[in-house]
């Protein structure tokens, strides 16, 4: 099930590398070492350039949290961090994102990643 939706993410993932690969050998935009701010201007842009960026941003940190995830219970015989439903894709995540990047608590002055993080943590921690 995990493992189905994962697949599904990492294919989304793949298909707008492209789009930031190009970008970044253009000088265009940078999408890595972004802060909150940054990733809100992207996720709230109109462009279709910026929304993809938005994506594969999210989709990247989540893939690489949840990969770290799947080690330490495979290595480590951990508990799961995160418990998703199968059918979340990368809108979802996008959407789970922005929705915690306008809360007012939120500090947009924090590494982007780690407010990927705090949404994926707020949304899908295993110990709720």
């Amino acid at each position: 099930m995990k493992m189905k939706m994962l697949n599904g993410i990492r294919i989304a993932l793949a298909s707008c590398l492209g789009v930031v690969a190009m970008l970044g050998m253009s000088g265009m935009a940078r999408a890595d070492f972004i802060n909150g701010h940054q990733l809100n201007l992207y996720c709230s842009s109109q462009n279709p350039t910026d929304d993809s960026i938005c994506i594969v941003y999210i989709t990247g940190a989540f893939d690489a949290f949840t990969t770290t995830d799947l080690i330490a219970q495979k290595t480590n015989d951990a508990a799961p961090r995160f418990c998703l439903d199968e059918n979340t894709g990368p809108e979802d995540l996008q959407r789970i994102v922005k929705s915690y990047l306008g809360r007012p608590e939120t500090n947009l002055d924090f590494a982007a990643t780690l407010l990927i993080l705090g949404a994926i943590d707020d949304a899908f921690a295993c110990d709720k």
